[in-house]
């Protein structure tokens, strides 16, 4: 039997009678205007039975663990809307812990706000959208590395709810890069010297050439740094002769307790009977350089975790171009996998037939080493090109998605482009607040209205599958 729920788009955008929904759903009544009898609509459902399925199991029997991950660009990599269905599904199910997390902040690139990360080593990145040959590329799209022997990673969750049990430590090519450890009693500090960029104002006579010996730089250094198009220099210019700089401190490793990991055939595990509140991360002395994918924390109570995985500038090809990214996916054993991508295709013009074949080839290596995993693939929202054009490539990718789902059930489609708007997106979304001066991201309000409706689209599927069985 198939089961459709119908979006109410004219009530959503157009805000008619707020409807408050039963304990049994999560209610939106504050942001979203929704009917009971017109839900938001997940074509092809039944390929989320399996999810479903588990879903009940645990909120039934209040045991084991159900995960979710969404994967996308930069909205999933600031934590923008994947929070709030990360939120909304552990209030009802329980909260199993933070899931996947990466520490993007050691390379100064947004990331979640519920961890704090902090090392007295510099590190450099590699990402999918720019590899580098000698960084492989895993699960978070990201590697960060180091050569500093003495690296430390101090590891700080925020909230009491997400204190992990487990960490599970995912590097690259299964290599112990690192150890984890406990402080001891002893202070410790991984604070670095920061040393300024530095300036020089221009003086009669100089040049690019003397002003670059001066300091040691490049000519090119110093005009790439100041915008300059020629070697003219007026007298007085302020320069940037220099980049700011961040000065590695050194940590004593006896400062730490460390403690023993399994290996189970593709990461490194720890596991605690007391919730922990702060790890470290450690330099394993046996190597010379270090490798990081990511982290994976989970508690020892039954219920969701909620893995959002995004890189800013991702398309589905960027994915798909490292087998690393879908075997480390297995780690996360996840029931419900949600694939977010689009926006980014668009600016690159891509057209549709090769947007498609990009999305059936993530689809593919998805289902290959995650075989009973569901799937569900959410379309763009509404967006401009360069503030000046009409994106008719979102609708077209959106157009594509249905047209193959409905023909071939590999996976669900929620339809983000319709629920904000459609060809009217743009207009709408910007008179209600919710869509960013570049009118291609979204506003917080926006993005939290966006991880909202996916989510209640989800419940309201969710409570359908158990009517009707």
């Amino acid at each position: 039997m198939r089961y459709l729920l119908s979006i109410s788009l004219f009530v959503f955008l157009f805000g008619q009678t707020t409807f408050a929904q039963s304990s049994d759903n999560v209610s939106t009544s504050d942001t979203i205007s929704i009917e009971k009898s017109n839900p938001l609509e997940i074509l092809n459902p039944e390929v989320l039975f399996p999810f479903f399925k588990q879903l009940q199991s645990l909120e039934t029997k209040k045991e084991g663990k159900v995960r979710m991950v969404q994967i996308g660009d930069s909205h999933i990599q600031a934590d923008f809307s994947s929070v709030f269905i990360k939120d909304i599904f552990q209030q009802k199910f329980g909260n199993a812990g933070l899931g996947f997390i990466f520490p993007h902040r050691l390379v100064k690139t947004n990331g979640t706000s519920k961890v704090n990360f902090k090392s007295n080593a510099n590190f450099s990145s590699s990402r999918n959208v720019r590899p580098a040959d000698e960084n492989p590329i895993g699960i978070s799209g990201y590697t960060i590395s180091t050569s500093n022997r003495n690296a430390v990673i101090e590891v700080d969750i925020k909230n009491e709810q997400d204190y992990p049990n487990s960490i599970k430590i995912i590097t690259p090519n299964k290599e112990r890069f690192f150890n984890v450890g406990f402080a001891n009693g002893n202070r410790i500090s991984l604070e670095k010297q920061t040393i300024k960029a530095k300036n020089h104002k221009v003086k009669k006579g100089e040049t690019l050439s003397s002003i670059s010996r001066k300091y040691g730089v490049s000519v090119d250094f110093i005009k790439k740094s100041n915008g300059l198009k020629s070697n003219k220099l007026a007298i007085g210019k302020s320069l940037k002769v220099g980049e700011e700089k961040e000065i590695e401190s050194e940590v004593s490793i006896p400062n730490f307790d460390l403690v023993d990991l399994t290996f189970d055939d593709k990461s490194f595990s720890y596991n605690s009977p007391k919730a922990i509140d702060e790890f470290y991360l450690i330099a394993n002395e046996s190597k010379s350089d270090y490798k990081l994918s990511g982290l994976l924390l989970e508690n020892n109570q039954s219920g969701i975790t909620f893995s959002g995985i995004g890189v800013n500038g991702a398309k589905l090809s960027d994915y798909n171009q490292f087998d690393m990214f879908f075997d480390q996916l297995q780690i996360l054993n996840p029931n419900l996998i949600i694939v977010s991508l689009g926006t980014n295709e668009s600016f690159d013009r891509l057209i549709v037939a090769d947007y498609m074949v990009n999305l059936q080839i993530f689809v593919s290596k998805v289902k290959q080493t995650n075989p009973n995993t569901a799937i569900l693939v959410t379309t763009p929202p509404p967006s401009t090109l360069h503030k000046r054009f009409e994106n008719t490539f979102i609708a077209e990718y959106t157009k594509g998605i249905i047209e193959f789902a409905n023909t071939n059930k590999t996976f669900a489609v929620f339809d983000m482009y319709q629920a904000f708007g459609g060809e009217n997106g743009v207009k709408i979304n910007k008179q209600k607040g919710f869509l960013a001066k570049d009118e291609v991201h979204y506003t917080k309000e926006g993005y939290e209205q966006q991880g909202k409706i996916l989510a209640e689209a989800l419940l309201n599927a969710y409570q359908n599958y158990i009517s009707n069985k």
